[in-house]
């Protein structure tokens, strides 16, 4: 009897002992407005994918929270006095989930992948001034270019290094499951509801203090406040019901924090349709909006009016520009010019499934309306929005976001060079703004010849409007009292890049 008493006791014992350790387990779940395609910055550079993305993977470099380069898995970088060369220093000692120290053919092999045309990866023309890389040896390799590019480091502090081997034995199914040398490991991807990451106990750059991160999705601005507020999530970033800020940030349980971000929200048109070809129907769109009113009515003082791609922040950006005013007759006007005195013609307008966006086409079809022209719009999940954005020219107007515009040919040459890329939704072509994108790569960075190249190339994108730009974004992120070591981040893709320094104490 007093051995079965004994037996049942350390039983009893060892149960509260896992329970309790149970009990102790860390999660923090980061709320997000939209579904990731794939997790391979590689193939899928958007943001809903970086900022999952950037917690498993990691670049050479990274962007603090001053928008300054630091090292990540380089721990020093150095240019050649030509500008032909760039060295980098890797980390030594770094290991791959899978268990295999990071090396320079790691780097060598994801740019190679993303170099090679048969990849048509998105964002290759961004580094196609990189002509070969040299391994020096494991923990050293040179960029050689072809031509100088002072923005191209900026390019390289966005790419996450892949490791060669697994990359090769996954393939396509890298993106589903990916290993990286980041502070989490991938675990389940429940597609639409959450991803689920762990910690990664030998991270280079110490264990993360939580067991566990989860990215969880809800599409509604109002359901993803209320899930938080309801402590189901414990913190997200950007998608905020404007008109709830000021009650948030008077909240003592709520910490809310806010910063300039470098991105702005705009209306793309389509110049493969050919109501959206003629640069009078652009302006004329350009002068409908009302962009003091969309601040102040639609996100609620958030944010501020725009008018061009690089953003206030930058010393590139010509501010003797102005926003198109909002002005019913000259749009009226310009229309007649083109040849639609009282409208007469139908076009679609496609945007996401955000609560504002929808507000803003809606506002922008009744206006459109007044001068007589049928506006479709058409409302979609992201996936199937951002999938007929990318890969067809089913749409004459769309409404979507830039973020992380840091430098000027980021902020310009993917969206306007006409051989930018998969980026270019709009299929804009202007010689004279490709020669000045072109030129605006090879120039010093710093030099007066730099800001004068930019200059131009503004004034010709505020003439042409294959933008219409609605407002330059303000981050804005909200997260529980019990949540430390985090600080909204002006770069929306690295928010959670530095999760394993975030903290849940309660």
């Amino acid at each position: 009897m007093q051995k079965k008493l004994g037996l049942v006791v350390l039983f009893l014992a060892f149960l509260l002992i896992w329970t309790g350790g149970m009990a102790e387990a860390k999660t923090i779940v980061i709320g997000t407005s939209q579904e990731a395609m794939g997790l391979d910055g590689r193939v899928e550079p958007g943001v809903a994918e970086a900022e999952r993305g950037n917690t498993i993977l990691e670049a050479l470099l990274c962007f603090n929270h001053d928008m300054e380069l630091t090292p990540r898995l380089a721990t020093d970088w150095e240019h050649s006095d030509d500008g032909l060369e760039i060295t980098f220093y890797l980390r030594e000692g770094v290991k791959f989930h899978h268990g295999r120290e990071f090396v320079a053919e790691d780097v060598k092999y994801t740019y190679e992948w993303l170099l090679d045309p048969d990849n048509n990866a998105p964002n290759r023309s961004l580094y196609v001034d990189i002509e070969e890389i040299e391994i020096v040896n494991d923990y050293e390799v040179v960029f050689h270019l072809t031509q100088p590019n002072g923005f191209l480091i900026n390019n390289i502090a966005r790419m996450n290094i892949v490791p060669h081997d697994k990359a090769e034995e996954l393939g396509e199914e890298f993106g589903t499951r990916p290993v990286g040398t980041g502070p989490f490991v991938f675990d389940t991807w429940r597609r639409d509801d959450r991803l689920i990451l762990k910690a990664n106990p030998d991270y280079w750059g110490g264990a993360p203090k939580v067991d566990e991160l989860q990215f969880r999705v809800i599409p509604s601005d109002s359901a993803r406040l209320m899930a938080f507020e309801a402590g189901e999530i414990d913190m997200f970033q950007s998608g905020i019901d404007p008109q709830e800020i000021p009650r948030l940030e008077e909240d003592p349980d709520i910490n809310v924090g806010r910063v300039a971000g470098p991105g702005y929200e705009y209306v793309g048109f389509n110049q493969m349709s050919p109501i959206m070809n003629d640069y009078r129907i652009r302006q004329a769109v350009s002068h409908l909006i009302d962009r003091q009113g969309i601040v102040d009515h639609v996100l609620g003082g958030v944010g501020s009016p725009a008018y061009s791609p690089i953003p206030p922040m930058l010393p590139w950006h010509n501010d003797n520009l102005e926003p198109h005013p909002y002005d019913p007759d000259k749009a009226r006007e310009l229309l007649a010019e083109a040849g639609y005195p009282d409208g007469g013609f139908s076009v679609s307008l496609h945007t996401s499934d955000e609560d504002h966006r929808i507000e803003i086409a809606e506002i922008l079809g009744y206006e459109l309306g007044q001068l007589g022209v049928d506006v479709e719009i058409r409302v979609e999940e992201w996936g199937a929005f951002w999938e007929r954005i990318m890969y067809t020219t089913d749409y004459d107007m769309y409404i979507l976001s830039w973020h992380g515009q840091l430098d000027p040919d980021r902020a310009t040459h993917r969206q306007f060079h006409s051989d930018g890329g998969r980026y270019d939704y709009i299929y804009y072509d202007n010689a004279r703004l490709n020669y000045l994108l072109d030129q605006g790569r090879i120039v010093p960075a710093d030099s007066q010849e730099s800001l004068d190249v930019y200059m131009e190339a503004q004034e010709i994108i505020y003439r042409d409007v294959p933008y219409a730009f609605i407002f330059y974004i303000e981050e804005i992120a909200v997260s529980h009292p019990y949540i430390t070591g985090f600080e909204v981040h002006p770069y929306h893709p690295a928010s959670w890049e530095n999760a394993h320094l975030f903290d849940k104490t309660n």
